[in-house]
Formats: structure tokens, sequence, C-alpha cells
């Protein structure tokens, strides 16, 4: 009898144990989502969706400690369980309401949330809430049965059971891993909105950039599913141009205008997140696209040495590269390398410029007196650069006149 009794013991304490061990970890989706949703609000600047985001996570948050509680110290606190099914759906309208009210533009948002990375990790999130499903059902099941034959003799926490009904060990494992994979899951969301966050803290194109993206009677602008075509009087010569990292690829339109003017047709290409590095082969899109002789690749900054190390792996399929404020990583053979910085950039690191230059045996180097780092585009004054003593125009022609020596 006293050895019934103290296995008795033991098995309820292991019981209680892996109940609150399952509370903290149910815990941790419910804190990876309201980050998440903190991190939309953020971005998002409505007041209706924010008051209706703080609901949310008060909501999770409110059943998460009632779960600990309950678990910890056998103590029901009935209010923190009801509120989670009525402040959850109210912030859910609310956000709702905020998107219906204001309208926000969603193209911006629908390529980040459709592009590489964020795509497969929203895809692995929809997979790991539908395998939940399935496991949820299939621990509820198992759950009643178990509850039927054995009259529910033993206290654990459930969350398809919040009164707390027996699990066998069975339905423990099925609960554990229906956990871990909506933790998993959770994570996949944050990880998308966190790049989704980060990406939407870059410099914008001035409002005079406008003015650049209308044709005019020497050089057709095309819109693509890729960025921009100015398409001028060149017949032979193409440069398709790779932004720099959180800079709005617009930005660069005045100087690809110039170079269209002087017979340089121009791809400018937008980038998943503003980030070449999440877009290095979409050159191919376009030289599978369009007919040219000659093909160059450049870009600025983080986008030029992505350009570079595009141009590593296709060095037969291109004439030549041209870096702006750029330097290239890998071995670039015998083609063309122009490399164009500013006397006063702040950014760039000359050290890795020289350093870069050993990767080519066909290499020019233009050094723009008075030039800057943000002078290459047009998006205003860019974090740690130099003072430009000469005028963005200044720097745009000498970057034209330097190109049309390697190009033209």
């Amino acid at each position: 009898m006293a050895m019934d009794k103290r296995n008795k013991t033991e098995n309820n304490q292991t019981q209680l144990e892996a109940s609150f061990g399952m509370a903290l970890v149910d815990a941790l989706p419910v804190i990876c989502f309201s980050i998440s949703i903190a991190l939309i609000a953020s971005m998002y600047h409505s007041t209706v969706f924010l008051i209706g985001a703080l609901l949310c996570i008060i909501a999770g948050l409110g059943k998460v400690l009632w779960k600990l509680i309950l678990a910890a110290a056998h103590k029901d606190i009935q209010l923190l369980y009801k509120q989670f099914h009525y402040l959850m759906p109210g912030s859910f309208v609310l956000i709702l309401l905020s998107l219906i009210i204001s309208r926000p533009p969603l193209s911006v948002l629908c390529k980040n949330i459709s592009s590489f990375p964020c795509n497969i990790l929203f895809l692995l999130a929809i997979v790991g809430f539908a395998a939940m499903g399935i496991l949820g059902a299939t621990a509820e099941s198992h759950a009643m049965k178990n509850c039927a034959s054995h009259n529910g003799m033993a206290y654990v926490l459930d969350s398809h059971s919040e009164s707390g009904q027996e699990m066998d060990s069975a339905s423990k494992r099925a609960n554990w891993i229906e956990q871990l994979v909506n933790l998993a899951a959770q994570l996949c969301i944050l990880l998308g909105v966190l790049m989704i966050w980060y990406a939407s803290d870059y410099y914008r194109a001035d409002a005079e950039v406008a003015d650049y993206l209308k044709s005019n009677g020497s050089v057709e602008i095309i819109e693509t599913d890729g960025g921009l075509y100015f398409d001028g009087s060149g017949e032979d010569s193409a440069i398709i141009f790779y932004p720099g990292a959180k800079v709005e690829y617009t930005a660069y339109a005045p100087l690809m205008m110039e170079l269209a003017e002087n017979g340089v047709d121009c791809f400018l290409l937008e980038m998943p997140y503003n980030m070449a590095i999440f877009g290095i082969n979409r050159a191919d899109v376009v030289m599978e696209e369009y007919d040219y002789e000659h093909w160059y690749i450049s870009g600025h900054s983080l986008g030029g040495a992505m350009a570079a190390s595009y141009a590593a792996g296709n060095t037969e399929e291109l004439d030549g590269v041209i870096l702006l404020a750029a330097y290239a990583t890998k071995d670039l053979g015998d083609i063309a390398v122009l490399s164009i910085y500013g006397s006063n950039d702040g950014v760039l690191s000359m050290e890795k410029v020289e350093t870069g230059r050993a990767y080519s045996t066909n290499y020019a180097e233009v050094c723009i007196e008075g030039g800057c780092h943000a002078w290459f585009g047009y998006y205003g004054e860019q974090n740690g650069d130099g003072t430009a003593s000469i005028s963005r125009e200044d720097q745009w022609q000498q970057t034209v006149d330097a190109v049309l020596e390697v190009v033209g």
C-alpha cells in the first residue's frame, strides 16, 4: 500500500512538472507573436491598429500567465482565462478596422512577403500551423478516449482541456510536439517580420527624382517586372545596375537617365528589401529577355559588391563591371573593371578597395575630387558619409564621362 502511494505521488509530481514545462513552452510562441505584432505596429502608423495590437498582446500574455499560475500554484484565476475570449477577438476587429479605414498601400509589403527568404519562412509557418491543427485534433481525440477509459484520475494542464484532465504518456508527447511545432512556426513568422521591419527603414528617393522618371524626347522609361528600363539611342551596349543597400532604387534614376541620353541603355533593378544581396542573380532575367551585343553590370556600395560577385561567375556574358563606391571580393579575370568613388567618401573602405584591385587584370580607377558616397544617387545625406564639395549634378556628370570611356 505504501509502495502504491509513493508511486502515485511520484507519478503526480512528474505530471505536474510536465504541465508546468508545457505552460512555459506555450508562452514562447505568444512572446514571439507579441514581438511580431509590435513590430508591425511600429511600421504601420495607425492609432487604431496600435490599440488592437496592444489588446492582442495583453490577451495572449494574460492567458500565458493563467496557465503558468494554474500549473505552478494550482490556482485557477478565471479572469485571466476569460479575458482572452473577449480581448483577442476585439483586438482583431480593431486591426481589421484600421486596415479598412486607412487602406494602406500593400504592394511593397506583398513584394517583401513573396521574396526570398521571407516567402520560405512564411510558407514554413503555414505548414507548421497546418501540422498543429492535425496534431491538435489527434491529441484531443486521444484525450477524450483516454478520459472515458480512466475517468480522469490525474490533474494535468492540457492546451485542449483547460480544466485539467488525464494525459497519458502518448498524449503528453503529442502535446509537446504540438507546442514545439507552434513555437517553430511563430519563430518563422517573427524572423520574416524582422526582415520586413529592418527593410522598412531605408533611404527614400528625394521628391525631385520624379522628374527623372518621365520619358523625354531621347529616353523612353519602361516599367519592367524587375525595375525600370531606360531605353535611349544606344543599340549595342547596356548597363544593368544594382542599387545600394537600403536605398530606394529610383534614387539612381538621374544617373541612369544621363547614361541613356549618352547612348548607353540602362536597366535599374529593384531589389528585395532594398538589399542586392537577396537579388544577386536578377541580372539573369534581363540578359535572357533583351538582346545587346555588350553587357556591363554596375552597382553602388553593397549593390556594387554584389554586382561584382555576379560578374565573377558570369565573365563570359559580360564585357565589364562598373563599381560606384564599391569593391570586388572575387576574381574578375580580364574583363574591364572601372572603380569610381568620391574623395570625400566617408563610408567606403579604401583598404577594401585596395584589396579589390588584385581581383582584376584589367582595372581602372577614377577618384572624383570633392565627391561623396551618397551623391551617386538622389536620396539625401547618408549616415557616416563625408561632406561633398561639389554638386550631385557634377558628380553624376563626371561619373557618366568616366563610364563612357569604358562603355563607349
